[in-house]
C-alpha cells in the first residue's frame, strides 16, 4: 500500500539507523550511504503495509509505533508472529531472496519508518562488504530467536516460555547487558500474547500474575518493570535459560 512520505532529514535516518542492529556495526560512510538511500514514510494505524504473497522489494526500519505481522488462512483463521517496534524490521528476507512476501504486515499504532528498496540495497552491499557481513548476522539472530521461541513451546511449561519471551524481549530492547530493573512496553494485548506463547488467554494470565505477586515483575502503567536477576532465577529453575 502507497505511504505517504516524511518530511525528515538524512541527520535523523542515520541516527535512527545506527539504533538498528543491522546497521548499527557500519562505519560512518557505509552508514551515511545507507540513509541516502533510505525514504521516510509514515503508516497511520490500522494501515495494511503488506501482504502475504505481494511482492518483496523493500525493507522498512521501524522508528516510531509498532508494527504486527501475521499469517491467515482462507477461513478466516490468523496466527500472530509477533510485533516490531522502534529498531527493528520488517521485509529483510525477502530484500534479500527477491521472493514474495511471507505473512501480512499492518501497523498497529501510528508508525513512522525508514523505507530502502531492494536495488537499492543490493547496490549498497556491492560496494559495502561490511553490509553484507551485518546482514548475515542479523539473518543468524533471527534464527536463533525462531529456534528459541519452538523451543519454549515444545519443551517448556507456560511459565518458563513467559519468562523466556520477557528475557528475550529486554535483550533485544536494552542490549546484551540490559539494568537490573529493565523497562519493557510489550506491544501485544494478552490474546496477541497468548497465541504466540501457545496458551489459553486465562491460563497466561494466571502466570503472568504469579509473576507480579512474586515481585519478578511491576507494572509501572502501560510499561512492565522486570527484575531481571529473578526472572533469570525463574529461568534457571525451569531449565529455560536464555539463549
Amino acid at each position: 500500500m502507497r505511504s505517504p512520505a516524511v518530511t525528515r532529514g538524512r541527520d535523523e535516518a542515520e541516527a535512527a539507523l545506527r539504533g538498528v542492529a543491522l546497521f548499527a556495526d557500519l562505519d560512518p560512510a557505509a552508514l551515511r550511504a545507507v540513509a541516502e538511500a533510505s525514504a521516510w514514510r509514515s503508516w497511520p494505524g490500522g494501515t495494511t503495509i503488506f501482504q502475504r504473497g505481494d511482492e518483496g522489494n523493500h525493507l522498512i526500519v521501524v522508528v516510531s509505533g509498532r508494527l504486527r505481522l501475521s499469517l491467515g488462512s482462507a477461513l478466516g483463521k490468523e496466527i500472530l508472529i509477533g510485533t516490531v517496534g522502534p529498531g527493528g524490521i520488517v521485509g529483510e528476507v525477502a530484500i534479500i531472496d527477491g521472493q514474495p512476501r511471507s505473512a501480512d504486515a499492518a501497523a498497529v499504532e501510528d508508525t513512522v519508518g525508514l523505507l530502502l528498496w531492494r536495488d537499492a540495497f543490493l547496490r549498497l552491499l556491492a560496494r559495502q562488504p561490511d553490509l553484507g557481513l551485518s546482514m548475515a548476522r542479523y539473518l543468524c539472530s533471527l534464527l536463533r530467536s525462531t529456534n528459541f521461541q519452538m523451543e519454549s513451546i515444545a519443551l517448556h511449561e507456560l511459565r518458563a516460555r513467559l519468562v523466556r519471551f520477557l528475557l528475550m524481549s529486554v535483550r533485544q530492547i536494552h542490549g546484551a547487558d540490559p539494568p537490573k530493573m529493565a523497562k519493557l512496553k510489550v506491544g501485544l494485548n494478552q490474546s496477541e500474547l497468548s497465541a504466540m506463547l501457545g496458551a489459553s488467554r486465562p491460563k497466561l494470565n494466571r502466570a503472568l500474575h504469579e509473576l507480579l505477586d512474586e515481585g519478578a515483575l511491576t507494572r509501572d502503567g502501560e510499561v512492565l518493570v522486570c527484575d531481571m536477576p529473578r526472572l533469570r532465577a525463574i529461568a534457571e529453575e525451569a531449565g529455560a535459560s536464555e539463549i
